[in-house]
């Protein structure tokens, strides 16, 4: 089995700043949503943990992971997407005209494309799809639609259900 946490908020989440591989600590609502996922999960055998390094994500799994105290691998390949140029805006400054120049061209603006960052989530899970461990990862949102993607048999632009922070969704049986 295979579940999947998104970290829990943080300022730049309530503030709607892209983030992308920004190294934004968790907000106290945050810290919150970590507990209360920690104390859903805490009944749910897990043999290993796996995480974005950034430490929104780290710090989630530090939380849920103090009622199973097993290994916490840090991964660079469950990063964020990196959002180039456009970390740190908000998203309300920008206009259409540069969404979509980004979006035709991310690597103009120093930034993964969805193609790059789909490929990198999947390289890592392909490495743990078949284990016979109870895995939790504990990511990103861009993460978990790539890895959604992927095991659903969908393309990199379709539309997923969106996952919220702190949430617990399972990828694999």
């Amino acid at each position: 089995m295979i579940l999947f946490v998104r970290h829990g908020q943080t300022n730049c989440n309530v503030q709607h700043i892209i983030q992308g591989q920004l190294d934004e600590a968790l907000n106290s609502k945050g810290i919150e949503q970590s507990e209360e996922t920690s104390e859903k999960l805490k009944d749910q055998k897990i043999d290993i943990i796996y995480s974005s390094p950034l430490i929104r994500a780290r710090l989630t799994a530090d939380i849920i992971n103090k009622h199973h105290d097993v290994e916490i691998i840090e991964d660079d390949r469950l990063l964020e997407q990196n959002a180039g140029d456009a970390t740190g805006r908000a998203e309300d400054t920008i206009t259409k005209e540069e969404y979509d120049d980004f979006m035709a061209d991310p690597h103009k603006y120093n930034a993964e494309s969805y193609q790059d960052l789909y490929e990198r989530n999947i390289a890592f899970f392909k490495e743990i799809e078949n284990s016979d461990k109870n895995i939790l990862i504990v990511s990103h949102s861009g993460v978990w639609k790539m890895l959604y993607r992927y095991i659903n048999g969908l393309s990199i632009e379709d539309k997923v259900e969106p996952i919220g922070n702190g949430e617990v969704k399972l990828l694999k049986q």
